[in-house]
């Protein structure tokens, strides 16, 4: 279906109850953030704030709508599809046309010829989005949320960033943050892997032409975060979601063409070499990210469309809204992802973790170690590049079922021969876990069963060919070994542990206190050699007894976290994901018992030292509300019509 605009998608919503107003003033700075927080982790509607209050204390003319896509109904619905492929199937059929069916039966092509069709922009004389030039343009008048306490400023955080390759004229469409500097410069924060960097890089010596556009059909907001092929630009794309060529029209003082029904244009350049301090931002790990140097747009006009709106979001500590649009463009995608990768049979990368933390493959398994090869190659594709942790399966697994991730991890895992570390790759310099800033090593898991061709089985190979034949239980050969009940009461005696759970018979997870650790509110900015010695010698001694217990033999997966969690809390697992990941680094946090039999995993917060095996960086705080905001918030959301609506028990607070 194609919106046309933002309006209209805003209207279905109202129109199936997805979507309430809230007629009265509302802070951009934070309440409006706490507000679409407590509505997308209680699987609440849209919400338009129709007077949001500025930091001046004046009411912005233009409405703040935020959780459009708080829900899975809700992403659907913005790409007009039913089904969790529907996209991707037709972006493979246009990829790979069935020519034999065309020929026997041309009507079948028509719906491919329509795609075809709606893939080149439109240009139009002038667009919507310049209904209204604001006379000084000046960002600040724009109802640009603050959404969480420690964050720099105000932030863009739906932008659809336009640059363009000063040789081939190719547009890019991308989503990087913008901070609010002042009244005509916005932050753009683009990392340097990132389409916005390579433009940048080639504007050596003169100014680049940028536009931040806002708000206009919501197929332009899932372009913009597309993994899409590189000949695949995301104008073309948003058309072909839409089924409708994209309208799009020259900027007013910049030389780029933008989309003619965007809510908001903020038109600007870049001076090259020019940079400015950014952050920090609650980002999407649920920490600050941390501050850096990054380009800074210098505004030359602000224009808007008549009854205009500005959609925004909030990031961090999951479940939030950018979950469900990543979980909707992983389904989506999965089609190209198999035409593109052929053994590939489903990806999920569960927003619990952040995406980047944790991906589970299904592979096609034919002949030995094919999973493992589906994996590797998906530590290259795309925004693949960033995973930390990949774990294959076999084809019938389903990805999505974390309960079933348990069952293959106790089942099919023998660290000695199923784990592969892999080092010194691409990191996200947005994962404060790391060691170095865009570096990190990584960890294969490989869950998938043994076929008969596979060493490991037993069987007799290729003459010639030895066979080294897994322990039976690998081989699925009865029972996988685990540790006999009454075992949590010795685990539980062990000095430093407070409290201990089995997922499986063969994973344990247990929770401990480390002192001088970085405060979730504060995080820790300065080194504390000392409480680092102390916590690497903490963790140590906690393993070791562990794993000298009687019956421990037994016990391959053994994970660590804070205590700041409850084990046996509603909702626990979610928030457990969490911890295991975000705190998490291969290099520091992963260890294997003499024989490589066993497996210590750990993610207690780390404490920034240098002088450890693998460095800590300084670690950022977790994006927390303010405890009275939360509490003013949950009083005040019955009374805007929203029920009542209490924060979950398991988050952080």
């Amino acid at each position: 279906m194609a919106w046309r605009n933002l309006a209209r998608y805003v209207k279905s919503l109202e129109a199936s109850g997805e979507l309430v107003r809230i007629q009265r003033p509302v802070d951009v700075e934070l309440e409006a953030g706490c507000i679409a927080d407590l509505l997308v982790k209680t699987d609440g509607p849209a919400v338009v704030f129709e007077q949001p209050k500025l930091p001046d204390g004046t009411i912005s003319e233009i409405p703040l709508v935020m959780n459009l896509f708080g829900t899975e109904k809700r992403t659907r619905k913005a790409l007009g599809v039913t089904g969790e492929t529907d996209i991707g199937d037709r972006l493979v059929s246009l990829m790979k046309p069935d020519i034999g069916t065309y020929v026997k039966r041309p009507w079948k092509a028509f719906p491919l010829a329509l795609d075809a069709l709606s893939l080149p922009p439109k240009r139009v004389r002038r667009g919507r989005c310049q209904d209204v030039v604001m006379e000084h343009a000046d960002v600040t008048k724009l109802p640009i949320p603050k959404t969480w306490p420690m964050d720099g400023g105000r932030y863009i955080t739906l932008p659809l960033v336009v640059t363009k390759d000063p040789e081939s004229g190719e547009h890019n469409l991308g989503m990087y943050r913008g901070q609010v500097h002042g009244p005509i410069e916005v932050g753009l924060h683009w990392q340097i892997h990132k389409h916005g960097a390579d433009h940048a890089a080639a504007y050596e010596d003169g100014r680049m032409p940028v536009a931040i556009c806002i708000g206009g059909p919501p197929e332009l907001i899932f372009s913009a975060v597309a993994p899409l092929p590189d000949n695949l630009e995301e104008y073309m794309f948003a058309g072909f979601l839409g089924r409708r060529r994209l309208r799009i029209t020259k900027a007013l003082t910049q030389d780029l063409m933008v989309p003619a029904d965007a809510d908001i244009v903020i038109e600007g350049y870049v001076e090259p070499g020019e940079t400015k301090q950014e952050g920090p931002f609650g980002d999407h790990f649920g920490f600050y990210s941390l501050t850096g140097q990054y380009p800074v747009l210098k505004v030359t006009a602000i224009t808007h469309r008549k009854n205009a709106m500005l959609p925004a979001t909030i990031v961090g500590l999951p479940p939030m809204e950018d979950g469900y649009i990543g979980e909707a463009i992983g389904s989506q995608f999965t089609p190209v992802l198999r035409f593109q990768h052929r053994d590939v049979v489903g990806v999920h990368l569960p927003m619990e973790t952040g995406f980047h933390n944790l991906a589970i493959v299904a592979s096609k398994q034919r002949y030995p170690r094919q999973a493992r090869k589906t994996a590797m190659g998906l530590l290259g594709a795309g925004q693949m590049m960033f995973l930390k942790t990949i774990v294959a399966v076999d084809a019938d697994h389903d990805p999505k079922n974390l309960e079933a991730l348990l069952d293959v991890l106790n089942n099919n895992v023998d660290p000695r021969e199923d784990i592969l570390v892999i080092e010194g790759m691409v990191g996200d310099s947005l994962d404060p876990a790391t060691p170095y800033e865009n570096v990190q090593s990584k960890i294969l898991i490989d869950a998938s069963g043994i076929v008969d061709a596979d060493p490991r089985s037993g069987k007799d190979g290729p003459e010639g060919s030895p066979a080294k034949a897994s322990p039976g239980w690998r081989r699925g050969e009865g029972k996988a070994p685990g540790v006999p009940e009454g075992f949590l009461d010795s685990v539980q005696a062990v000095e430093h542990v407070v409290d201990s759970r089995l997922l499986r018979p063969s994973i344990l997870v247990v929770t401990t206190r480390i002192e001088g650790r970085p405060d979730p509110k504060t995080g820790m900015i300065g080194r504390d050699e000392e409480a680092a010695a102390n916590q690497r010698k903490h963790i140590s001694q906690l393993i070791d007894s562990i794993w000298q217990l009687p019956n421990s033999k037994m016990l391959r997966w053994l994970f660590i976290t804070d205590d700041d969690l409850n084990l046996h809390d509603i909702g626990t697992r979610r928030r457990l994901l969490w911890q295991l990941f975000a705190r998490f680094d291969v290099d520091r946090g992963l260890r294997f018992d003499a024989g490589k039999a066993r497996i210590a995993w750990d993610a207690t917060t780390p404490i920034p030292s240098m002088e450890g095996e693998v460095p800590t960086r300084r670690w950022p705080a977790v994006t927390l509300h303010d405890p009275a905001m939360m509490e003013r918030v949950r009083r005040s959301i019955a009374e805007d019509g929203l029920g009542v609506r209490n924060w979950p028990n398991h988050i952080l607070k």
